[in-house]
């Protein structure tokens, strides 16, 4: 009898342990309500994740500091991730794990997978709020957004925000970016070549046959041409190429309603069995089709030994500093805006892929945790000074348009050129082609359909057959099995 009390009292310490560590584990899941004085002062410290690379995350250092300097008590340990995807990942794991960091760079896709548990803050109660932060100065702040803030932002960054369905904000804009076309400059003056605007040639006929001498089709084969050992054109995302071409051509990709996923259809087939012979010729490759090195090695190497070289680089404008060749490379490099669906096409009607970092907030079971960070993203990204040097040093276009009003950005954008300044120039193309930036849909599955669009180029590219029909077949297939991993 004493021996089953023993074992009874034994297995309810178990449970009971069970139970005091289940209610010690952070419940991330909480619906936040915001403290009815906002931050209140008490020591925390909060966790934000960025992709910042070291030099750009000193810049972000420096204003960390200011921060501390107006909030004392609020600690932030800034951990630099890796690229936007792996940083999805790696939070993705932490909240099946019932953990997160408190604030993290974002895309839109990645908030639509993270809310599948609930775990984004949505952010409306905090704009909203008129409750009064004090400094440790002694000034003090709105804990909300003021109307001027509000008005302050780019709108069609700020709206991104709020994309989800039903109305709610749940990220802020931090520093956008778009991709851009770098070229050889110095070839292509020397071969007389036209920067390409458009990206298959009109006239039905094929490489150096065809008389569009304006496309991409012509270029990439008068290069090859020329240097048979080059690989002309390096894309470094083939999602974004593919997503960019589907908005380009009307062809479908996807949609915020069900059903959402567009891109099996015989327009999208066409494209991938061009794109296929393009890459048959040994014309293009992807950082994807180089498991993982960015194709900016390519463009900026001096050699074309084992096809390790290209003449035009599809990149993002925030990593424009990359695409600057050494001093033994020994060429200009120029920039424009990425081809369209057709020539000379305006840039009101133009459709160029938008990219960079927005921030979100996480749930906490401590809400001072999440007001303290709303705070930082607040103090980050409606800062002009910090947009403006961040956008000038990374090659991303501030969020807010008051950056321009400070005494010499403006300036700087006019000077920047591609041999002393490539960030800066890309910065001031961004600002000119804002007008032609999209953004996808964001729904949960979107960041699957963006991975899935990797795999497709991926896939398509190198499927075999005896005839058309059969290599018609092959990519069929694999949009199928594409559409089938989305869907499943």
């Amino acid at each position: 009898m004493k021996k089953t009390i023993a074992i009874i009292l034994a297995v309810l310490l178990v449970v009971s342990a069970i139970f005091v560590l289940a209610a010690c584990k952070p419940n991330r899941r909480a619906e936040f309500v915001l403290p009815e004085g906002g931050y209140d002062g008490s020591a925390v410290t909060i966790t934000f994740i960025s992709s910042m690379g070291q030099s750009y995350g000193v810049l972000l250092d420096e204003f960390l500091a200011r921060f501390k300097e107006m909030y004392p008590n609020i600690t932030v340990d800034h951990q630099r991730g890796g690229d936007y995807d792996s940083n999805r990942d790696v939070i993705k794991t932490q909240l099946g794990n019932n953990q997160a960091p408190n604030l993290a760079f974002c895309y839109s896709d990645h908030v639509a997978l993270y809310n599948r548990s609930k775990a984004v803050v949505a952010l409306d109660s905090l704009i909203e709020s008129d409750i009064e932060q004090t400094r440790a100065d002694g000034t003090k702040e709105r804990l909300g957004l003021t109307d001027a803030q509000k008005a302050d932002f780019i709108q069609t960054y700020y709206n991104e925000g709020k994309a989800f369905g039903d109305d709610k904000m749940y990220m802020i804009p931090f520093a956008k970016s778009t991709e851009l076309m770098y070229y050889n400059k110095t070839s292509f003056d020397s071969w007389e070549l036209p920067v390409p605007d458009h990206w298959f040639a009109t006239d039905g006929k094929e490489g150096l046959q065809t008389t569009d001498h304006t496309s991409m089709e012509y270029a990439l084969a008068f290069i090859k041409d020329k240097d048979p050992n080059s690989t002309p054109l390096g894309v470094d995302s083939g999602a974004n190429w593919l997503i960019t071409l589907f908005e380009q051509f009307q062809t479908g990709y996807t949609k915020a309603t069900d059903p959402h996923y567009l891109f099996d259809n015989e327009a999208n087939y066409d494209i991938l069995t061009t794109l296929r012979r393009w890459y048959q010729n040994n014309w293009f490759t992807t950082r994807q089709l180089l498991n993982g090195t960015y194709t900016s090695t390519y463009f900026t190497s001096s050699s074309s030994d084992q096809g390790k070289k290209s003449y035009i680089s599809i990149g993002s404008s925030a990593g424009a500093a990359k695409q600057v060749p050494a001093e033994s490379a020994n060429f200009d490099v120029g920039v424009t805006i990425i081809p369209q669906k057709e020539a000379n096409t305006p840039i009101a009607q133009s459709k160029v892929i938008s990219q960079g970092p927005s921030v979100c907030l996480f749930n906490s079971d401590n809400p001072q945790e999440v007001v303290a960070s709303w705070l930082l993203a607040k103090f980050l990204v409606t800062n002009a000074e910090f947009e403006a040097r961040y956008g000038m040093d990374a090659g991303y276009l501030p969020v807010i348009q008051s950056v321009q009003d400070l005494d010499g950005y403006k300036q700087k954008l006019d000077e920047a050129d591609t041999k002393e300044n490539m960030a800066g120039m890309a910065a001031k193309l961004c600002l000119e082609y804002k007008d032609a930036l999209f953004v996808s849909p964001a729904f949960y599955g979107s960041s699957e359909a963006r991975d899935q669009m990797d795999v497709l180029l991926n896939k398509c590219v190198i499927v075999t057959g005896n005839s058309a029909d059969a290599i018609r077949q092959g990519i069929i297939a694999e949009f199928k099995n594409a559409l089938a991993i989305c869907e499943y």
